[in-house]
């Protein structure tokens, strides 16, 4: 308790940056982050020692008069993640944020510091009342980072509308703790626990709770300032909102159906699953259709937010089917999917930044050969878009494999038709999820690192700083042995849901699941031998095969040299999805004619696409045009007369009095 409450005042002391003399900015900078990291060590370790050690009392229980912090193993999850993202992703930034030298870098590591304390003090809250006043100051500080580049108008834009919409969610929170804390004792989570909320208002509360985590998650349809936010916001930034600031979502989630409103109604479980599944393809098919690196990565949050929330929603349905010892693997799969995500993300945006600090663009269709420039981090970059894409040997693959057997097992009880083509849809989604992730970042990966510069903005690329390059290696060493040895993660995971006597299904050899029927086993320790072997067994066929001469020679094309034109553009390599998906994506292609040389022949065109927001044109716009329209209808009753206003306010004194009376 005393390390935790610790990180707090090392945070504290970090945020004092911002009031620091302007000419000792970079004194400030390296001051801050340094705490920043120390404040996020602690943090980690607070976290990890409390979730291995056997567990007595609380992690923190403290509180002065109305404000309390309690945490327990639920809240000891999301501190670990915390602090360990914290900690490489503020490594990271000792260099990376360097470049905002004389563009108010000392607020820019201030707010760093006060956004990882108002995250963790959300984390810790034990009332109602401390968690919506750290959920707003999480709130407010983000804001102001996402617009830290205000001279740009499409970040003012974009810091706007991520304001706009995450205070529409903590309404929808606030009014579902109102419901709960208004039939319990007070409004300390101890007493909601207790709570006697019951009928048609348990169902609101459920849905208000629901749609504010969901928005704050970046769930469809509430997921539009996702794609703007992030790629406004320095990486660093991008990063520990995706990888931490989404995953304390799902934490006030779990909080209120795990202890608050409770499982048992079914449709609870099929909500949060279907809006889980459906979310998870449609953001993965337009990160697919994308061009700039950061709104890549921001639609695949929202894709394994997808993910995270239908195993969720899955072990939801298993508890109303009274199936709790079976619903372990599906609370297990979202909380590891979350803690690898926290890693995979938090990795990729800070390679983005580094490509970005290399090259001054997001755009991947100027890029190309860029491992030659920076074999680092196109390396530490492979290893983030394998984990995306569910390869052998990385976290992504755990976490996707347990979701995995969390849908076989409700598949294997299933006891009516409609649920059975309920496992069935599901299955469908997450295949397609998964070939479109695949596809995505061999897309991406492909266009930036492999081929041919694309353009002259990679002639000066290099390889970033030690700092940079030192954060990026800490994430992929944690993503790989995540990978490599799961069962340390799995297990914590498990006994968070379970219980500390639960079976674990971690071992020596790997994951082992026997509640779908069968026992179901992924073990990196065999598939690790079998690609050993694989490559002696390739390696000596080629090394007896090219012992004579071989010639080396420009691939062939046709009787011309081929050139950098010729390769594959994302655009290109995407065009096949966007055909087959069409009806949805909707795509939009533009001619400009940038100008006419000759009268007859020689005219300069050129050709963009646009893939518009399905939720953006038919939902967002809708309303927007209908609340305009609506609004213009009450400027008949502003018409500036003194003796008007005086009568709105008798016939208000009036409904006062009759209101009292009755």
């Amino acid at each position: 308790m005393n390390v935790l409450l610790g990180s707090l005042l090392v945070y504290l002391v970090g945020a004092l940056t911002i009031i620091w003399p302007k000419k000792l900015e970079l004194t400030a900078h390296y001051a801050g982050m340094l705490c920043a990291v120390a404040a996020s060590g602690m943090t980690a370790f607070s976290g990890i020692a409390y979730l291995i050690m056997p567990k007595s009392a609380l992690l923190i229980d403290a509180s002065w008069g109305s404000y309390s912090l309690i945490a327990d193993g639920w809240s000891g999850v999301f501190v670990s993640i915390t602090g360990i993202a914290g900690f490489f992703i503020s490594i990271y930034a000792l260099d990376y944020a360097k470049g905002y030298l004389g563009k108010r870098i000392r607020a820019l590591t201030g707010l760093w510091n006060l956004f990882l304390l108002s995250i963790t003090a959300v984390l810790l809250a034990g009332d109602a009342f401390t968690f919506i006043v750290a959920w707003e100051i999480m709130a407010l500080v983000s804001f102001l980072l996402v617009n830290h580049e205000a001279g740009n108008k499409d970040t003012v834009a974009a810091a706007y509308q991520y304001m706009v919409m995450t205070h529409l969610g903590t309404a929808a929170i606030l009014i579902a703790f109102y419901l709960l804390g208004s039939h319990s004792a007070s409004f300390s989570f101890a007493d909601m626990m207790h709570n006697n909320l019951d009928g048609i208002m348990r169902h609101i509360a459920f849905l208000c709770a629901f749609a504010g985590f969901a928005l704050k998650s970046g769930l469809m349809p509430l997921h539009i300032w996702l794609p703007n936010a992030h790629p406004a916001a320095p990486s660093h930034v991008s990063a520990l909102m995706s990888g931490v600031m989404l995953k304390v979502a799902l934490y006030g989630f779990g909080r209120f159906v795990f202890q608050f409103i409770g499982m048992d109604v079914f449709w609870y479980g099929l909500l949060v699953m279907l809006v889980g599944l459906v979310s998870a393809f449609l953001a993965v098919l337009y990160g697919t259709m994308e061009v700039d690196m950061k709104r890549i990565l921001a639609y695949s949050s929202v894709e394994n937010m997808g993910i995270i929330f239908a195993a969720f929603g899955c072990g939801m349905v298993l508890m109303s089917m009274n199936l709790a010892p079976l619903a372990v693997v599906a609370f297990t799969a979202a909380m590891v999917h979350a803690f690898s995500h926290s890693l995979m993300k938090g990795l990729m945006f800070m390679s983005a930044g580094a490509v970005m600090h290399a090259v001054g663009s997001k755009n991947i269709e100027k890029m190309g050969g860029l491992i030659k420039k920076m074999p680092y981090t196109a390396f530490f970059t492979l290893i983030g878009a394998m984990a995306l894409s569910s390869m052998p040997f990385t976290s992504g693959l755990i976490g996707e494999w347990l979701v995995l057997q969390s849908f076989i097992t409700l598949a294997q009880q299933a006891g009516t038709p409609e649920l059975r083509l309920l496992v069935i849809f599901a299955f469908i989604m997450l295949g397609l999820t998964g070939a479109a992730a695949l596809g995505c970042f061999v897309r991406l990966y492909g266009i930036a690192f492999l081929g041919r510069p694309r353009s002259h903005i990679v002639e000066n690329a290099h390889e970033q700083p030690f700092f940079m390059l030192l954060g990026m290696g800490i994430a992929a060493f944690l993503v790989v042995a995540a990978g490599v040895v799961p069962d340390p993660v799995v297990n914590v995971m498990q006994s968070v849901v379970a219980g500390p006597l639960s079976t674990p299904m971690g071992g020596a050899f790997g994951i082992i699941w026997g509640g779908s029927g069968h026992y179901a086993v992924y073990s990196p320790v065999l598939i690790l031998a079998l690609a050993i072997l694989l490559g002696i067994f390739i390696a000596a066929i080629f090394i007896g095969t090219t012992r004579g001469f071989v010639r080396r020679d420009v691939t062939w094309n046709c009787g011309t040299y081929p050139t950098s034109r010729q390769q594959y553009t994302a655009t290109g390599f995407s065009k096949p999805l966007r055909r087959a998906f069409g009806t949805i994506l909707n795509p939009q292609r533009h001619t400009e004619y940038l100008r006419k040389d000759h009268d007859y022949y020689g005219r300069k065109m050129k050709f963009y696409l646009e893939i518009p927001d399905l939720f953006t044109e038919k939902l967002y716009k809708p309303v927007q045009t209908w609340m305009i329209a609506s609004s213009s209808a009450f400027r008949h009753i502003q018409e500036g007369s003194v003796s008007l206003y005086i009568g709105y306010t008798m016939l208000a004194m009036i409904f006062v009095l009759i209101w009292g009376v009755l």
